[in-house]
């Protein structure tokens, strides 16, 4: 595949992404996929929503153009990326049991640890095989789930997938710069183009809406990616834990906090971190100090913990610490709402 093929599939992703937003947009009526408020959101209008899948499509079409490069492990996490997505518009449409979802979920991410091919321990030697493959479907299916929850204002589940992608693949081709002939760097920036074109649209205030299409789907990609790339020996496991904390420790407060006075975890609720702030201040605000947060501590640790392997679990610890405690002193899953200061 000749060089300026890769880039151009990249870009292209982020033009046919916005595209694919708009039309969505456009026929949000007519396709059933305009929102109105209720009890859980953070809005006052109608919005439509579903808008994802217009990401998820894009993501796709860039892995199918990319196989010929690499292998055909890439039609695999395709065709997991459209599952998945399938899966949530039929959620966003049809509010399917969560007993459904968490099982088709599981089947999925077992097909995207078989593609991901085998993967070194993260610490000792009993942490590998069947083992392993355990735990990083439990951490799978959880990560899935909190990013869905994490998408309830305006920009912020777009923006901090647009960072994640971008931080590994900045990380990565700094320090091996023949990243740039890999299929999965191309793959990420051209997910991270596709989650852009549509952030276009979504960012405060808000036009259209992800939906749990979009959300599932990027939730799959960036672990698709992470385990593509730690299969290969190109990114170790610290990196992908470090960029994506802000999200991890705002929803694993929320669902400890919750667990603890016996509410149940599926219940619809409107009070993460992000969620209690945004009531404050508004979401133009919180989604742009979540960015902020993602570029200038983790992405730096993220990158600390990769060059310097000796220090990569003091440096995860470093990044989590703060942002543990944060998300506590903004009330993430606190029993009551944060007065409202500000609405969009």
């Amino acid at each position: 595949m000749p060089p300026l093929l890769l880039p151009s599939i990249a870009l292209s992703a982020g033009i046919i992404s916005v595209l694919l937003t708009i039309w969505l947009e456009r026929h949000a009526q007519r396709l059933g996929l305009v929102q109105a408020p209720n009890h859980r959101s953070s809005h006052t209008k109608p919005t439509a929503r579903g808008g994802g899948l217009a990401v998820a499509v894009t993501i796709v079409a860039a892995a199918i153009a990319l196989s010929p490069v690499g292998s055909p492990r890439l039609l695999c996490i395709a065709a997991c990326i459209a599952a998945i997505a399938l899966l949530g518009f039929a959620d966003d449409l049809k509010d399917l049991s969560a007993r459904l979802r968490f099982a088709a979920q599981a089947v999925i991410l077992v097909a995207l640890l078989w593609a991901a091919g085998p993967l070194p321990s993260p610490g000792p030697d009993w942490l590998a095989g069947p083992i392993l493959l355990l735990l990083l479907l439990l951490v799978g299916l959880w990560w899935i789930n909190l990013f869905n929850f994490m998408d309830g204002i305006d920009g912020i589940a777009a923006s901090q997938a647009v960072l994640v992608i971008l931080g590994a693949m900045l990380v990565w081709s700094l320090g091996k710069p023949e990243a740039i002939s890999q299929p999965t760097f191309w793959l990420g920036c051209s997910a991270a183009a596709a989650s852009l074109g549509f952030l276009l649209r979504n960012w405060p205030p808000a036009r259209i809406f992800m939906g749990d299409s979009g959300s599932n789907a990027l939730a799959l990609t960036v672990m698709a990616l992470a385990l593509l790339s730690i299969s290969a020996g190109e990114l170790g496991y610290n990196c992908w834990l470090i960029l994506p904390a802000v999200f991890v420790s705002d929803a694993t407060v929320t669902l400890l906090r919750r667990l603890s006075r016996g509410e149940r975890p599926w219940q619809a609720h409107r009070r993460h971190a992000y969620q209690q702030l945004a009531r404050r201040y508004g979401h133009a605000r919180v989604t742009t100090a979540y960015c902020i947060i993602t570029i200038g501590w983790l992405t730096p640790l993220a990158a600390a913990a990769e060059w310097f392997p000796p220090w990569q679990w003091q440096l995860t610890l470093t990044a989590y610490l703060p942002l543990v405690l944060g998300a506590w002193l903004c009330n993430a899953g606190a029993r009551t709402e944060t007065p409202a200061g500000a609405t969009e």
